[in-house]
């Protein structure tokens, strides 16, 4: 399955869009198998809709795993300097 190379680079992109067909059993099962992720539907935009709702529900786990050490931009002034005399 060609679609589990992507798996090295970015797991979002391991999946199979199959517009109006059926997934076999075993094709089902091998893409388990393997961690390709498969979206089928028989209308275009649910299709699409699943396959974005799938990349947002990704975005939201690495964010939430990496928020303890992610730098969230700040807004600063600087003070103007008071002599010690």
């Amino acid at each position: 399955m060609k679609a589990s190379t992507m798996l090295e680079h970015d797991s979002q992109y391991a999946v199979i869009l199959a517009f109006d067909v059926k997934i076999e059993r075993d094709a089902q099962e091998m893409a388990d198998s393997l961690g390709v992720k498969i979206f089928q539907a028989d209308i275009i935009y649910h299709l699409f809709d699943k396959f974005i709702a799938y990349r947002e529900e990704l975005k939201a786990k690495k964010r939430e795993e990496y928020k303890s050490i992610a730098v969230f931009p700040c807004k600063m002034r600087i003070l103007p300097q008071v002599s010690a005399g």
